[in-house]
């Protein structure tokens, strides 16, 4: 599934609350107005159609207020957003985002000395010492496989890794093939290979799940 722009996202949203509103175009204006942001029938139809692609976090502000919502209403849906030239983010994480709700399973728990530092793997990148190769490290090979695989942007992969179990799926396989201790090479590769399809499986079913994929029938019942 290709990655929307903000500015598609939010048109497409916008339309949706003026529609379910029963507003016109020309009404919405005059809503815009009132509350202080003097938008023309002209610019509404733009947005609504996608045509404003770079809309300003301003804009998004302006829009929500103007219909009373919470501004991750206006990621509603699903499939990827394009928020910047190399970032693609899933709807679900950017409303999580926006709510403040998107951290690591249990991180609620971790020791507040230390919570923000283990979100931010501060450790990890001055361990590497360059954060440059940490990126290029979390987008590893089992993620860039299974989302060359789905068809989706690896970035997508890594955001549903991050919330299932807060590693990529490279590193979620890394820890757990880890915990068979040592290994003679054909072992090693036969777990990697067990445990992949595992995590893959749980990562499609939740891309699936939301709507980001379709998942054949057959999958599902195997993972039953």
């Amino acid at each position: 599934m290709e990655a929307e722009s903000v500015g598609a996202v939010v048109g497409k949203n916008l339309e949706r609350l003026r529609r379910r509103a029963q507003m016109t175009q020309h009404e919405a204006a005059r809503l815009f107005a009132r509350r202080g942001a003097p938008l023309s029938r002209s610019k509404i139809a733009a947005i609504e159609a996608g045509e404003r692609t770079h809309l300003t976090f301003a804009d998004v502000l302006v829009i929500a207020h103007t219909y009373n919502v919470e501004v991750a209403e206006l990621f509603d849906g699903h499939g990827p957003v394009a928020i910047a030239e190399h970032v693609v983010l899933s709807r679900p994480v950017i409303r999580g985002l926006l709510r403040g709700t998107n951290v690591p399973e249990g991180s609620v728990s971790w020791d507040p000395q230390t919570h923000q530092a283990e979100l931010l793997r501060i450790a990890d990148v001055r361990a590497e010492g360059d954060a440059v190769t940490v990126g290029k490290f979390r987008l590893a090979d089992a993620d860039h496989a299974l989302a060359q695989r789905l068809n989706v942007a690896p970035q997508i992969v890594v955001d549903i890794a991050l919330q299932i179990w807060g590693n990529t799926l490279t590193e979620e396989r890394d820890a757990r093939v880890s915990r068979f201790g040592a290994l003679d090479r054909g072992e090693r590769h036969a777990h990697r290979g067990h445990i992949t399809r595992e995590l893959s499986q749980e990562i499609e079913a939740e891309l699936a799940k939301q709507g980001q994929i379709t998942q054949h029938e057959e999958e599902i019942d195997e993972q039953e």
